[in-house]
């Protein structure tokens, strides 16, 4: 008995080893996973421009453009810009009553300035900020002498979002 039981010690003992060998010999498993994490947010603005401004035959009137809610990239800025009403830096004003009968303010971008262009950009913003890094104002001469009647004329504007160039 003695020696069966060798034998089977022997036996236990060599089958342990073997099991200890085959276990590290299974290579060990770390499996990774990589999670993506997003979120987009949409440049915005809402474009703030005023529906009506009342010209001086004496006075340069001044106007603000500007934008509100707005939320824009780094990379981007809100550009507004003039798509129509300008011709060599003027706005041209007809007599509702006589359309022979015009008047004209020159447009510029500072006081007493130079008539901006027929494709101007008026004004720029930039991130969240309601102050304008370029433009905002329009500055309109004072008409002069001018018949009795009411004029109008219209400047159309275009906003856009761009990639800022620096």
């Amino acid at each position: 008995m003695k020696r069966t039981g060798k034998i089977r010690n022997k036996m236990m003992a060599g089958l342990f080893a073997a099991a200890l060998l085959a276990g590290t010999a299974l290579p060990a498993y770390a499996d990774s996973r990589n999670m993506t994490v997003n979120y987009t947010e949409a440049s915005t603005y809402t474009l703030s421009i005023p529906a009506t401004v009342n010209l001086s035959e004496t006075e340069e009137v001044s106007e603000v453009i500007g934008v509100s809610a707005v939320n824009v990239a780094t990379t981007e800025q809100v550009q507004i810009k003039v798509s129509s009403g300008i011709s060599d830096g003027k706005v041209t004003l007809t007599d509702t009553k006589d359309a022979t009968n015009k008047i004209s303010s020159t447009v510029s971008l500072t006081t007493g300035g130079e008539g901006i262009a027929g494709d101007a950009v008026v004004a720029a913003f930039e991130g969240n900020s309601t102050t304008a890094v370029s433009g905002g104002t329009l500055y309109f001469s004072a008409l002069g002498d001018v018949y009795a009647g009411s004029y109008e004329g219209t400047i159309v504007f275009e906003a856009s979002i761009v990639t800022k160039t620096n």
